[in-house]
């Protein structure tokens, strides 16, 4: 019989092997790595030294029942179109007028903003040719700004309005497995803000003009208010070193398993969430890198894009938040669905 002590060593030796076993086990099982981020923008320097404000939108009267009517006359007259906005439905202080005549003529509007959007139909621009004497890229701000002055949709201050791009819709026909095209229909003109040298983003001030035959006006869309500034606490905003964390952590979020992160955009913007709030954000614009076929190169690149709040106590309602009962005029919304 084994003595006291060799039994001792026989189960130090075997619970050393079992130790062994798992250790060489966890090697061959190394854990996924995080992706690597690049930075192609500088990673440093996004609001330390600057004075910051927020904005808030002046309230403003509900547009009411009436005056919803008055804008669609003064739209439909303004477009010269035939659709009859015959069909109305309601959905959240919002009044959606919709065209038996023409099924893309809208107009929708939020009682409580004055926000709105409003297309005249397509359906005498469904052709299979492009639309005759449609303005030029270089033009068609100045023929916009003309249309928004005659609605009188400018801004009390027109500083503050600027061109983000010119842009359009173009159409493609299919016949017989054969393609023709594509056919410039409209011209578009996209117009942004600006705030004490920022770019405003988001959901809130922006509009849009959409420009057919002739220079004609086809649509408007229209997200803003006039704004309050108040200088920004410099307590309440968010260190470099805190927003840089708040970065990489949204990226591993959303990008945890590319092999590669490029932070090729992190610029200090002012983020309109469409709800009378416009503060201070930081607007990411990265890529990842994931692995992919050998027909794409080996790797696949898919573009990402968020916004970190400079605020230590935000009130802006960012994308992130996934609010299901977000309404806004255009938007897609469950209980829409469910009346059409």
């Amino acid at each position: 019989m084994k003595s006291s002590s060799q039994r001792t060593v026989v189960s130090l030796i075997a619970v050393l092997s079992v130790i062994g076993i798992a250790v060489s086990l966890a090697a061959d099982r190394s854990p996924i790595a995080e992706p690597k981020i690049k930075w192609a923008a500088p990673a440093e320097g996004f609001v330390s030294e600057k004075t910051l404000a927020t904005y808030r939108a002046v309230p403003s009267k509900e547009i009411g029942r009436e005056r919803a009517h008055e804008m669609l006359e003064q739209l439909i007259e303004a477009t010269d179109t035939k659709a009859s906005f015959d069909g109305l439905q309601e959905a959240d202080d919002r009044l959606i007028f919709t065209s038996s005549d023409d099924a893309s003529a809208v107009f929708d509007v939020d009682l409580r903003t004055g926000t709105f959007l409003f297309n005249s139909g397509l359906d005498r621009y469904s052709g299979e040719a492009s639309t005759r004497d449609l303005p030029t890229n270089k033009d068609a701000p100045d023929v916009a700004l003309e249309y928004l002055a005659k609605l009188r949709y400018l801004p009390e201050d027109r500083e503050q309005l600027v061109v983000g791009r010119v842009g359009g819709l173009a159409m493609a026909a299919a016949k017989e497995g054969e393609s023709s095209g594509p056919y410039q229909k409209l011209v578009t003109v996209y117009f942004g803000r600006v705030l004490d040298g920022l770019p405003v983003r988001g959901r809130g001030s922006r509009m849009l003009v959409h420009l057919g035959e002739s220079s004609s006006l086809f649509g408007v869309t229209r997200s803003w208010a006039e704004l309050e500034a108040r200088k920004a606490d410099q307590n309440g905003i968010k260190s470099d070193d805190v927003i840089l964390g708040e970065i990489r952590r949204r990226l591993f979020m959303m990008a945890g398993e590319a092999e590669v992160i490029v932070v090729e955009k992190a610029d200090l913007v002012l983020f309109d969430d469409g709800r009378g709030v416009v503060e201070p954000a930081i607007y990411v614009v990265a890529a990842a890198q994931y692995e992919g076929p050998e027909r794409a190169g080996g790797s696949v690149r898919i573009p990402v894009d968020f916004y970190i709040p400079v605020l230590l106590e935000s009130e802006g309602y960012y994308p992130f938040h996934q609010d299901v009962e977000a309404r806004w005029p255009g938007s897609e919304t469950k209980d829409r669905g469910k009346e059409e």
